[in-house]
């Protein structure tokens, strides 16, 4: 029997108090460089034919295209930085955010869980698109076990 992730209809979004990001902005650009300086093309579409200015907004943790939850899309390896409704980071990735079909398999914290199965092992953990040292983590028998749950909603990424 194969595995089938399942992924929520969007991408949510939350702050550094784990609550959904209202009024954020998501800045998206070239891998391993400020993604407000150094910003590169993203979509509405997998097609990667509407074009979305940035900074993307978001409306209760999600992004948004014309007042709807949306996902967007990039063509390329990319950067990431998260900022609240004051202009203040809530997090910043600038490498390890690579395109889809890449060896990465994804997770969403709920806030309260602590284990997740993971096969392969995983060679980098990312929450949120931050780097997860590995004194925050243990991997065994096939699952990762985290110190600290996930913060609910957030973005977990085993890297293979």
């Amino acid at each position: 029997m194969s595995t089938i992730e399942v992924q929520p209809p969007y991408p949510a979004f939350a702050g550094a108090d784990g609550l959904p990001l209202e009024n954020g902005y998501i800045w998206i650009g070239a891998a391993n460089l400020n993604p407000q300086v150094n910003p590169i093309a993203v979509y509405w579409d997998s097609d990667l034919t509407i074009p979305a200015a940035l900074p993307i907004r978001t409306l209760n943790g999600y992004p948004v295209y014309q007042g709807s939850p949306s996902r967007f899309y990039v063509g390329s390896d990319y950067s990431i930085q998260v900022l609240n409704s004051k202009g203040s980071v809530v997090y910043t990735s600038l490498n390890g955010n690579v395109a889809s079909g890449s060896g990465v398999t994804r997770a969403t914290g709920n806030g309260t869980q602590t284990i997740f199965a993971v096969t392969p092992t995983p060679s980098a953990i990312y929450i949120n698109g931050v780097y997860q040292n590995q004194n925050t983590y243990t991997v065994a028998g096939g699952h990762v076990t985290f110190s600290e749950a996930p913060p609910f909603t957030s973005v977990i990424e085993f890297l293979v």
